[in-house]
């Protein structure tokens, strides 16, 4: 994956879709189906007891020195964090000959970065070896017409004309590719270059943690930044942290790069990025439980213009209770995703109104469905014991199934043996929900989907019982972006100056992407961030001098 997921979907000659194949459905090994309050253990609120004011809101947090400090660094650079970004940065700057600590709040290298399969590139001498050849200019086209033109040119032209240069820098810092390049299954282009083994944690992270340290950069683990040292003149210093035993350390630095891996796992700063508190309490969380918003925080205390309203959230569809697979062959029904994604259904609102084409997860944008359910209250899939049939023919596929809905019946999937007993049985209007289900069934039989376009493979009939309803959660996984940064990877203030020796690289500062995540070019969000950590790290060599 990148730092998500993808779902495809295949369609035979006779217009039926097979069931769904997935891949890398499992996070740095940590593809545990975690609750929210689970997920969010050791993420405090940005201001802790005063969630409501508006220093909270804002993700603020305090730049006052700590009481005590029980060890005192002086380094070049410090970078927070030790994920896909934190280690480009940390090579790029130790390669740089600038003294380098990585601080990392857990146990090892890797964060959501682990887990992912690959990353973008466009003209590397893999694909020039598969004969792939893929025109950069109908990417930047692409992504920016599909931004409506409101993401920055100037950052993807910046990462499309890089890539290949970025690859070619991975493998001489021993970074192990498959081989394979290809679109990922569902992308437009064939720019995805799968990591040794398909995982960062085989083919990126080991090597990339040896390269750095052999350039002589230092790594803290379990020690988290805790807030920025800012001069009387406004300049960025150095970081305090604070370790796991409860130790302080004061990080003098001439710049501080954070890559912190965004704010996936707060959810006082999750609203600001767009995600409705009723998604917050139900979604299922597969982000690293240590990606707690530390950059984002601690870039507000400096100053920082937010990026976060205009963040995008990288989340799928799902079934609360349906189990996660962690390791292949990944079942079509993981998560509940392909019953919810692969089409053949009926979704509907807290209204039993019917409000999208419940295709757009194959045809469109894998991230799309989970941003068009967050304008609901609540949103339901609606199918029937034929779609069950069809997506569990596989025996092992079959017994997850029954498990399942053994575990999940009258929680969050209701059966019926009509319509009407449906709507009763999980509170939606009765006579709308029946209204609904006619409406559709007649776009079926006339081939046509008068409502919303849906092609016409996909439209299949909700005609025999038993009848099924399932809510709709979010597989919350990422948000891209929250600090405000410039092609420099600076950060930038309220009136979009640089801030003086900060930088934020990766899910910290990325900006390709305006609300949406739009999952056409496949690795990009990785690519995005080995870019902008090689990128902070050279400007704040410049910086520095």
């Amino acid at each position: 994956m990148e730092e998500s997921f993808e779902l495809t979907g295949r369609i035979e000659e006779a217009g039926r879709p097979q069931p769904l194949s997935r891949r890398g459905f499992m996070l740095g090994g940590a593809a545990l189906g975690l609750s929210m309050a689970a997920a969010l253990a050791g993420c405090g609120s940005p201001s802790d007891g005063d969630a409501g004011n508006s220093e909270a809101e804002k993700g603020a947090a305090s730049t006052d020195a700590p009481a005590t400090v029980d060890e005192t660094l002086d380094v070049d650079v410090v970078v927070v964090g030790a994920g896909i970004a934190g280690l480009s940065a940390a090579v790029q700057a130790s390669e740089e000959g600038l003294a380098t600590l990585v601080l990392e709040k857990a146990t090892a290298a890797g964060g959501n970065g682990a887990g992912t399969e690959g990353i973008f590139g466009v003209g590397s001498s893999l694909q020039k070896g598969l004969n792939i050849d893929v025109d950069p200019v109908e990417i930047v086209r692409t992504e920016l017409e599909e931004s409506q033109w409101r993401s920055s040119g100037a950052l993807w032209y910046d990462l499309v004309s890089h890539s290949a240069e970025n690859i070619a820098w991975l493998q001489e810092n021993g970074v192990e590719f498959s081989g394979v390049v290809d679109n990922y299954g569902s992308g437009l282009f064939e720019t995805m270059h799968w990591w040794k083994d398909n995982a960062g944690a085989v083919g990126y992270v080991p090597p990339m943690q040896a390269a750095a340290e052999a350039n002589g950069a230092e790594f803290r683990f379990s020690t988290g930044a805790t807030s920025l040292v800012i001069g009387e003149d406004g300049a960025v210093r150095g970081v305090y942290a604070q370790t796991d035993d409860g130790k302080t350390l004061q990080v003098n630095a001439k710049a501080v790069i954070l890559a912190s891996g965004g704010i996936g796992a707060n959810r006082e700063l999750l609203p600001q990025a767009g995600m409705p508190e009723a998604a917050i309490d139900e979604m299922i969380v597969m982000c690293v439980p240590t990606v707690c918003g530390d950059g984002f925080t601690m870039a507000s205390a400096a100053g920082c213009k937010s990026y976060l309203p205009n963040a995008s959230i990288q989340a799928f569809t799902a079934i609360e209770g349906f189990p996660m697979d962690t390791e292949p062959p990944y079942s079509t029904l993981n998560c509940g995703s392909g019953i919810v994604s692969c089409g053949l259904n009926i979704w509907v609102d807290q209204d039993a109104n019917r409000f999208t084409d419940e295709s757009i997860s194959l045809t469109f944008n894998v991230a799309t469905p989970a941003i068009t359910c967050m304008g609901n209250k609540e949103s339901y899939v609606i199918f029937n014991q034929a779609l069950l049939d069809m997506l569990s023919q596989d025996p092992a596929d079959k017994e997850y199934l029954d498990a399942a809905l053994a575990e999940t019946m009258g929680k969050s999937i209701y059966e019926a043996d009509t319509i009407e007993a449906l709507g009763e049985a999980c509170g939606l209007p009765v006579e709308t929900l029946k209204e609904t289900v006619e409406m559709y069934n007649g776009f079926c039989r006339d081939g046509f989907d008068g409502q919303f376009g849906k092609p016409k493979e996909f439209l299949s009939e909700l005609a025999q019982p038993p009848f099924y309803a399932a809510k709709i959660s979010n597989l919350f996984i990422v948000v891209d972006g929250g600090i405000a940064t410039n092609i420099r990877a600076e950060v930038l203030d309220g009136q979009q100056n640089p801030i003086p020796g900060l930088y934020a690289a990766g899910l910290d500062g990325a900006m390709l992407w305006h609300n949406v995540y739009t999952q056409n070019m496949p690795g990009t969000c990785v690519g995005n961030n080995v870019h902008t950590g090689r990128v902070a790290a050279m400007n704040a060599k410049a910086y520095i001098g």
